[in-house]
């Protein structure tokens, strides 16, 4: 386990499923801000990501991403995008 920078306390593991909310896209990919929970304080902390995407997704959709490379100075963590959560938009169809 290792942690981002951001919080001693939030820490998971390299290649840990996590969910996240669209923040916003570029060419290259989608910003993420990733929900990751810390069971000892019974506490979430939100931590910013990017992962590579060629598709568009509006903001505020839930995605699931694997954590690939820890944060540096420069540079958010960098997930991978394992799926898309299209649920809600479903039940509001329904």
């Amino acid at each position: 386990m290792w942690d981002y920078g951001y919080n001693g306390e939030a820490m998971v593991n390299l290649r840990d499923s996590v969910s996240g909310i669209v923040k916003g896209q570029s060419r290259a990919g989608l910003y993420i801000d990733l929900n990751i929970e810390n069971d000892i304080d019974d506490h979430e902390e939100i931590v910013p990501a990017f992962g590579y995407w060629t598709g568009r997704l509006p903001i505020g959709t839930k995605v699931l991403c694997s954590i690939k490379r820890q944060a540096r100075e420069d540079r958010d963590i960098l997930v991978s995008v394992d799926s898309v959560l299209y649920q809600d938009d479903m039940e509001m169809a329904a």
